[in-house]
């Protein structure tokens, strides 16, 4: 099996540094490559304060260079709701494999990509998701084709086994 290359979109801080740990340990014991996107450059902070290097700023991503990208949620990933580039990014990579956790699946309703899925996310977003054109299942842990959705960071496991199957 090739390796392959993962983008996890951190925001600039407020996340959960276990779901992200969990994420590119489970990648990466299994040959894959994860490399940090965000607004910010430098580092990002996580709820914990945890700090967590950025390879790239969300402007500069190659989207031909990854072939998955995760949107991490959590209080700070409200922030990229309304962002243009965010919007931008995640658009441009709906046919690849995509992965949201927690509220960041409202930023994929907001930029189309969600349109006959089934997606999952913390209940108080469902309104979003449902005007983004999908189906709300509630469910811990949501795949459809190549898009994998989880409410958070308790499922960081099930989430990566789920994203790592839809890889290979």
């Amino acid at each position: 099996m090739a390796s392959k290359k993962i983008l996890v979109v951190l925001p600039p801080r407020d996340f959960d540094e276990n779901e992200f740990f969990t994420l590119k340990r489970m990648c990466e014991d299994r040959g894959h490559k994860v490399s940090v996107a965000s607004i910010a450059s430098g580092k990002v902070e996580s709820s914990n304060g945890y700090s967590i290097p950025v390879d790239v700023r969300l402007h500069q991503v190659k989207t031909y260079q990854y072939d998955a990208v995760v949107f991490l949620g959590g209080e700070g990933a409200r922030i990229y709701f309304d962002d243009p580039q965010a919007r931008k990014l995640a658009s441009d990579v709906k046919y690849k494999t995509i992965g949201a956790t927690g509220n960041a699946a409202v930023l994929l309703s907001q930029a189309g990509v969600l349109n006959k899925k089934k997606v999952t996310a913390p209940y108080e977003y469902a309104d979003w998701i449902v005007r983004g054109g999908a189906s709300y299942t509630g469910r811990p842990l949501e795949v459809d084709e190549k898009l994998i959705t989880a409410q958070g960071p308790a499922l960081a496991e099930s989430f990566a086994n789920a994203l790592i199957k839809a890889l290979e």
